[in-house]
């Protein structure tokens, strides 16, 4: 039966980012992307490392005048421009249509409008997209200049919280949000910007295809699912022993 340890509480997360500050530094970016530039280059990101779907947004920006350009072209000139982001195919159809379906709701391309709705609500109608999950609805909220207080779990930040307990090992980018907000109290949307680019740094730089590097880990001093691995070689040392 797998162990799932509980983490609800704000001081735990404090201390995970207290830890992660010293390693790492303090991360504040002031110039933030407009809503829909966000949501286009997370679009492309998914599953896809980020200087390669950088590379295919600056293609496709340099490209088309707006962002009317786009959900009016072939898609089979949007895949083009996106060629090397994991299933361009699939993304240069479903950012189209993306794109198309916020003009038809909201009259244009422009997201900023949703700064005077409910996070919870935005979230919702953000998702009704087809072809957008929570991590890109999340970042164009948060990561934009909309600010708004939301937290963005990616690959990297969802193997992290994995690994500390937050969540199972099958857990979804979607439960792992719901945990990390629970315990989130007094961490405002800027704290919650910060924490989500130390956990992808950590998970970036302490993790092989296939382990976690714990010795490199500025967390293994805190870390629970390390002590049960060092308990679990303990007793089998002694078994071994015997």
């Amino acid at each position: 039966m797998q162990i799932v340890l509980q983490f609800t509480r704000a001081a735990d997360l404090r201390s995970i980012r207290d830890h992660l500050v010293v390693r790492f530094g303090k991360i504040r970016v002031e110039e933030r992307p407009d809503p829909v530039s966000q949501f286009v280059g997370s679009f492309l990101g998914s599953r896809t490392y980020d200087r390669i779907s950088l590379a295919a947004f600056v293609r496709l920006i340099r490209h088309c005048r707006n962002w009317d350009v786009i959900a009016d072209a072939l898609e089979a000139d949007i895949e083009n421009l996106i060629w090397d982001v994991t299933h361009p195919g699939k993304k240069a159809v479903e950012l189209k249509g993306a794109l198309r379906n916020i003009r038809a709701c909201a009259g244009a391309i422009n997201l900023d409008f949703l700064a005077d709705w409910d996070v919870e609500q935005v979230l919702q109608w953000l998702e009704r997209i087809h072809g957008v999950g929570r991590k890109t609805a999340a970042a164009a909220l948060n990561f934009s200049s909309l600010r708004e207080r939301v937290f963005v779990v990616d690959t990297h930040v969802l193997r992290v919280l994995q690994r500390f307990g937050f969540v199972g090992e099958n857990a979804s980018s979607e439960r792992a949000y719901d945990a990390v907000m629970a315990a989130a109290d007094d961490f405002d949307a800027a704290g919650l910007f910060e924490l989500h680019w130390l956990l992808k740094k950590l998970g970036q730089q302490t993790r092989s295809r296939a382990r976690m590097l714990c010795v490199s880990c500025p967390l293994s001093d805190i870390c629970p699912r390390r002590a049960e691995d060092g308990a679990r070689m303990v007793v089998r040392d002694s078994v071994s022993a015997a």
